[in-house]
């Protein structure tokens, strides 16, 4: 009866650690890919491939859509930070 407490208890705290350790991957594996997406972003295109400018105008694309909602606001003072980021997607 222990043994088998003790084994079911240790496949619980197994699994738990593995689910952990994988979240905590998963928020690796999205900032690694938010700083590559800045990265090309600020890239010229003189040095990039043609695909690369094809995932630059992309990602440019995606970052104004989720700026539009911001800018577009009425009624609703904007932030400082809001006001930077209006300037320099323009």
């Amino acid at each position: 009866m222990t043994l088998l407490t003790t084994f079911i208890l240790g496949l619980f705290f197994g699994y738990f650690l593995t689910s952990l350790t994988q979240k905590q991957f998963e928020k690796q594996k999205e900032k690694r890919k938010f700083s590559d997406e800045i990265e090309l972003r600020a890239t010229p295109d003189t040095y990039l491939s043609e695909f690369d400018i094809l995932r630059k105008r992309y990602y440019e694309a995606k970052f104004q859509k989720m700026t539009k909602t911001m800018i577009n606001r009425t009624g609703i003072p904007m932030t400082e930070e809001e006001i930077k980021l209006r300037k320099s997607s323009k």
